[in-house]
Order: C-alpha cells, then structure tokens, then sequence
C-alpha cells in the first residue's frame, strides 16, 4: 500500500463482535477481511483478533480517490468494497459480502455472533450482503 500515492484514499475500517445481540462481547474472534486483485480473485488483506471487548484493532484499507465522488457522472463508486469473516468456536461463522469503506472515514462493523447448537455441527456459515456504517 503506497501511502504517497496521490490517486488514492483510504478509509479506516474495525469490527467488534458480540453474543447474540447482548451486550456481552465475544473474545478472541478470528476476522479476515478479504479485497480483491485487479483481476477479480480474493486477496486477504488483513487477520484480526477481537479483544476482551470484542473489538479489533482499526486498520487501513484503500479505498478509490476521494475525488471521484465529487463529480457527477464517475463509473467508479466512492468506496471500496470487501468481504468480512468472523469466526468463534461455539458461534456460526459469519461472512458479511461487500462492506463499503469510504475514503477519510471509519466504519465499525458491528457482528452479532449465535451460538452453535449443543448438536456439535460446526459447519453453518451465516452470510450477510451489506456494508458496515460510517461512524458519525
């Protein structure tokens, strides 16, 4: 990521995850949020960890040129899309698809985490299309 570049923006972008729409936090979350190259294959671009407070650290992503959403007219939105899975043993694993992240603002995507059922089925994946709000 070249920071010096002056054709890009970048946005900041974290995740706190908690139980089952409760205020309990979950700890120790596994996140990957995924871009994508410039031929459309999936890159990671980060693995996070949430905290005791079920948050991660806020990270740098690279968003297009904030310019571009000044001018009417542009093909290229004003953001950048990723994906974000979070993973828990215990809770369904989730994938929230095109999370948009606008140039010079953070976005904290909050995750609701559900607890497995005692069957012992690990492989339910919970996913959501959707972006993560700007933090006003």
């Amino acid at each position: 990521m070249n920071r010096n570049d002056p054709e890009m923006s970048y946005g900041k972008f974290g995740v706190r995850a908690f139980a089952a729409n409760s205020a309990y936090p979950v700890e120790n979350a596994l996140v990957i949020v995924r871009g994508k190259k410039a031929d459309g294959a999936p890159a990671t671009i980060a693995v996070l960890e949430t905290d005791e407070s079920g948050k991660t650290q806020v990270i740098t992503l690279p968003t297009p040129p904030k310019s571009l959403s000044l001018s009417p007219g542009s093909d290229i939105p004003p953001y950048a899309l990723y994906d974000v899975e979070i993973t828990h043993p215990g809770f369904y694993s989730i994938i929230t698809r095109d999370v948009q992240i606008y140039p010079d603002t953070t976005s904290i995507l909050p995750i609701n985490m559900l607890p497995l059922p005692d069957t012992g089925d690990t492989s339910n994946i919970i996913v959501n299309d959707g972006g993560a709000a700007p933090n006003l």
